[in-house]
């Protein structure tokens, strides 16, 4: 019996451990957007309740002048959500416009994760270009003919130490 118990506590120790060990992958399109944010496919789906169906409840929702911030704590993700269109609520229209990730369990599609070295950066993905302090990993050009970056790994240490990524769904 006493062994059975151990077992049993073992088993549910290690479950959320396993949980958290999943990954999750950004991906770009071949414009350069963000296509997918692990579940999220914030172009089709930009809205936070959008973000609650694939991320679950978030660890806090601030609304402020203009905008909408929302934080996963244990996935390390914040996220910036508003509108240059006439609405009120940002929060419940605001549609999904920046996101910043500093979890392990977040990788470019690439497989660049964060507190990678960032040695790797142009092993991972060849056409990244040092800017900065950043890598800029994929570009758009939202705003004319130069290229904007829409995901960038931040470097401190001589490690990745967040991915950004710019989402744009917010409008112009």
């Amino acid at each position: 019996m006493l062994r059975r118990t151990v077992l049993l506590a073992l088993v549910v120790a290690l479950v959320p451990a396993a949980a958290s060990a999943r990954s999750l992958t950004i991906n770009v399109d071949s414009d350069g957007f963000v296509s997918r944010l692990g579940p999220l496919h914030p172009l089709r789906h930009p809205f936070l309740r959008d973000a609650r169906a694939a991320f679950g409840t978030p660890t806090s929702v601030r609304a402020s002048r203009g905008e909408c911030r929302a934080r996963w704590a244990p996935l390390r993700l914040k996220t910036l959500f508003t509108s240059f269109g006439g609405i009120s609520d940002f929060c419940g229209e605001g549609r999904l416009q920046t996101a910043v990730v500093r979890s392990r369990v977040w990788r470019t599609w690439r497989g660049l994760r964060v507190g990678m070295r960032s040695s790797r950066v142009p092993v991972l993905h060849p056409n990244a270009k040092f800017t900065r302090g950043k890598w800029v990993l994929a570009t758009q050009s939202v705003f004319g003919t130069e290229p904007a970056p829409t995901v960038s790994a931040h470097v401190r240490g001589g490690r990745v130490r967040a991915l950004s990524l710019f989402i744009g769904a917010a409008g112009d």
